[in-house]
């Protein structure tokens, strides 16, 4: 199967946009990407999906997710109303484009149980790289929801590490900080969380919005921070030498302060006062931040009422908004996620699954166009 547009986007932000592009597929991996010319003569016998006035890239990788929630707004009665909602999240995240999620804590089970429907053709969502629930301190952020597990000391956290992993958890998720919290786990409880993770070879995500937390945690080896909001130049620079990653979730801040300016409610009234001043740090200091070479990716946190189903395309609209280019910043939605996960996504080249997205127009000149979807393809597969 060839996919043929007026221009293709690479995912990676050095190179430039191709016009006149295709990409031949075949067993849901992308065989070769070039001259549309050329690879229609090369390959007669395949068929031709042609999109006029579009552009192609990479499927969008949502880095922050947890599935079902939405800051307690939503009182669900049951569980199974909470796997309800998440699968109809995912349905319509996949049809935005979006066809990769990483979970950052969730009801226990419940990425796992999406991903065996997944598997059995139950439900067509984006493919999920599970952290199953969150770690955090006796009456921490998250505690009290059953998407965090409670642990203290170094006995304690290693052995709810094992636990994650046991349940299937690819990555380890760790809460650490808000706005009115400047820690919550102590450098050996962190030391401790990283180094049982690596053992097994899981990497660590981090919720951390502020400091000391910042630094703890990357002093700690995390391999990805969550949020950031108050992170300083001098961390960025360090997490580029480390390999550290940076997931900003600015629209997760900038939509909660809507939301609560219109009268809604969410969970502690010390949000009202930090929503705020967060959106600001990121209007201040995401420009220079991103221009330290720290990498950066896509991630939307939560979904609250009014907004699109892990809106992928919205945050990088934000990321553009806030000072980087469209190809960075789809970049960030792309490549960068792929990398991280080491999954082969996130890119338009040979041997990479096709997960395509088709826009209308092109989004290295107008983010925008991210949003106006064609087609989506996951692992070849047209999504319906």
């Amino acid at each position: 199967m060839i996919i043929q547009a007026d221009k293709l986007i690479y995912g990676d932000s050095h190179l430039a946009p191709r016009e006149g592009g295709a990409v031949l597929v075949k067993d849901g991996r992308i065989a070769a990407v070039g001259d549309a010319a050329e690879l229609k003569a090369a390959n007669p016998d395949e068929p031709v999906t042609v999109y006029e006035n579009a552009t192609i890239l990479p499927g969008l990788i949502d880095m922050h997710t947890h599935l079902g929630a939405d800051g307690g707004i939503t009182q669900y009665e049951t569980p199974w109303e909470m796997s309800m909602q998440a699968v109809h999240q995912l349905e319509q995240a996949l049809k935005a484009g979006v066809t990769t999620v990483r979970g950052m804590s969730t009801f226990d089970g419940l990425e796992a149980a999406v991903t065996r429907a997944q598997a059995a053709g139950w439900v067509q969502v984006p493919r999920i790289v599970p952290a199953n629930q969150a770690l955090c301190i006796t009456g921490g952020h998250g505690a009290g929801d059953d998407g965090c597990v409670e642990c203290d000391g170094v006995d304690e956290v290693r052995k709810a590490v094992r636990a994650q992993i046991k349940k299937g958890a690819r990555w380890i998720k760790l809460m650490d900080s808000e706005g009115w919290r400047g820690e919550e786990f102590n450098q050996e409880e962190l030391d401790a969380i990283v180094e049982e993770a690596h053992r097994f070879h899981i990497p660590v995500a981090a919720h951390a919005g502020c400091q000391p937390s910042v630094d703890m945690c990357i002093r700690a080896g995390v391999d990805t921070i969550e949020h950031g909001t108050y992170m300083t130049m001098e961390n960025a620079l360090e997490m580029k030498k480390n390999g550290q990653s940076w997931t900003p979730t600015i629209l997760a801040f900038w939509r909660l302060d809507e939301f609560l300016g219109s009268g809604g409610t969410y969970i502690g009234d010390e949000v009202r006062s930090y929503s705020g001043p967060a959106i600001q740090q990121y209007i201040d200091h995401f420009k220079a931040l991103y221009d330290t070479g720290v990498r950066v990716m896509t991630g939307t946190d939560m979904v609250l009422p009014g907004m699109p189903a892990l809106p992928v395309a919205l945050e990088a609209g934000k990321m553009v908004e806030y000072g980087i280019t469209p190809l960075q910043a789809i970049e960030a939605a792309t490549r960068n996620g792929g990398d991280v996960l080491g999954l082969e996504i996130g890119r338009l080249q040979e041997g990479y699954l096709a997960d395509l997205l088709v826009v209308e127009g092109d989004p290295s000149l107008d983010i925008a166009a991210l949003t106006r979807v064609r087609a989506v393809y996951q692992s070849g597969k047209l999504v319906e």
